[in-house]
């Protein structure tokens, strides 16, 4: 009896660890897009200013995905445009346990919760201001576009951020 008591108990000791780790993969997960939406974010900007040209990142809400797009047709040849951007102009999928619940540019005062919009990444290293909000079941993350330091920054939950409007 004493055996199996110790047993149990080892099993409860295991389970408490385990557990957490098992309810973390939803934010894992979010904060693996967050990650990934930064760096597409600094690379387009980057991108923009050394190619000249002005990108668009689109967001399909509906879809749950977004892509890179050149901002006017015609000012680079498919090929160059692919290989400068790679598998961003395929698009990216956000997994089941992530979605985008909402993009917005503030500036221009549209938010949209469906459908679609996008960012334009000008040449001389502008961005539109824009926040986009991520989340899982149990947990809201923003993400916004700083003017000032010139990056997409994050932070936990659903917040809207001030740009003097």
């Amino acid at each position: 009896m004493l055996e199996l008591s110790l047993v149990l108990l080892l099993l409860s000791v295991m389970l408490v660890v385990a557990l957490p780790r098992f309810r973390d993969r939803d934010r894992a997960e979010l904060l693996a897009h967050a990650h990934r939406l930064e760096l597409t974010f600094r690379f387009l900007r980057n991108q923009a200013v050394l190619s000249g040209v002005a990108y668009r990142l689109h967001f399909d809400l509906d879809q749950q995905r977004y892509w890179v797009a050149l901002d006017e047709a015609g000012t680079m040849d498919l090929a160059q445009f692919v290989s400068e951007v790679g598998s961003l102009a395929r698009g990216v999928r956000l997994g089941e346990a992530v979605v985008i619940t909402d993009v917005s540019l503030p500036l221009e005062g549209i938010k949209v919760a469906q459908g679609s919009l996008y960012t334009v990444f000008y040449p001389d290293g502008s961005v539109e201001p824009t926040v986009v909000h991520l989340a899982t079941a149990r947990e809201a993350y923003t993400m916004w576009f700083d003017p000032r330091s010139q990056r997409l920054r994050g932070r936990s939950g659903y917040w809207e951020p001030n740009y003097g409007t």
